[in-house]
This record gives C-alpha cells, sequence and structure tokens, in this order.
C-alpha cells in the first residue's frame, strides 16, 4: 500500500512530501516524487538507518512527523543536513 502525507513547513519555507512506495520512507522537497526522493534516515537526517515502516498509515504519519521534528529542530540550531 502506498502512503503519502505532505507538511507544509513554515520553518523550511516549502511543502514536503513522505511516501513510503514499498516498505522504505523517502521525502520529497524538492519535486521528486517517491523512490527519486531523500530516503530519510533515524535521528531527522538523510544518513544512517534508513526509516522504514508497514501498512499503518496512523505509524507512517507519527514517523514522519518524529523525523520532520528532529530534522527542524537540527535545522533552527544551524546544522543543516541537505
Amino acid at each position: 500500500m502506498d502512503m503519502q502525507l505532505t507538511i507544509d513547513s513554515r520553518i523550511l519555507g516549502k511543502k514536503l512530501t513522505f511516501s513510503r512506495p514499498r516498505h522504505y520512507i523517502y521525502l520529497d522537497a524538492n519535486g521528486h516524487s517517491g523512490m527519486l526522493g531523500k530516503q530519510i534516515c533515524s535521528g531527522g537526517g538523510f544518513l544512517g538507518d534508513a526509516l522504514s515502516c508497514g501498512d499503518d498509515q496512523a505509524a507512517f504519519e507519527r514517523i514522519c512527523r518524529n523525523w520532520y521534528r528532529a530534522y527542524t529542530r537540527d535545522y533552527k540550531a544551524g546544522h543543516y543536513l541537505d
């Protein structure tokens, strides 16, 4: 089951679309959806343990929101993770 969540980030000034085309979760922040986006990893970054999710939409959204909070916390602190 393909899942998707969009967050309109005022902090970053753009929309972030999270998707799970298969097992792992990807982020589209620049118009590259699906597996063309960046794979998100634990701790709010793009390197390390890739985050995955089963077919539970609520769990998927929780993982994405937690990742977003960790990412923006580092972003506001000046640690850019792109």
